[in-house]
Formats: structure tokens, C-alpha cells, sequence
């Protein structure tokens, strides 16, 4: 198996750190903005991105 880049894994770390960040933006965070600036969208499609990358990954693996 090959190495994955840092910002490309989706580790047990980066999944629990996303969720309590993401419910801490949704409690304290700003008012909801326009897609292209609001921190919750933008966490949400790097989360997105991180678990396709790792469902084509373990698809690959067998």
C-alpha cells in the first residue's frame, strides 16, 4: 500500500476533529453565508473529498 499524503487522509483523528469543529461552527460559528465563504460548507466538502478519496482507495485495495 502506497503512502497517503497528509491532507489527503481520513483518519480516525481527522473524522472526530471535523465533527466537533463543525457542531462548535454551528453553535458559535458565524451566521450562515454565501457557500463560497461559509466555514461549515467548506468543511463539509473537504470532509466529502477526504471520504471519496478513501472509498476509491479501499475499492482499489480489494
Amino acid at each position: 500500500m502506497t503512502e497517503v499524503p497528509r491532507k489527503d487522509r481520513f483518519s480516525l483523528f481527522f473524522r472526530l476533529d471535523h465533527h466537533i469543529t463543525y457542531n462548535l461552527l454551528r453553535i458559535m460559528g458565524p451566521a450562515a453565508m454565501d457557500p463560497g465563504r461559509d466555514p461549515r460548507a467548506q468543511m463539509k466538502k473537504e470532509y466529502e473529498r477526504r471520504k471519496a478519496l478513501h472509498e476509491q482507495r479501499r475499492a482499489a485495495e480489494g
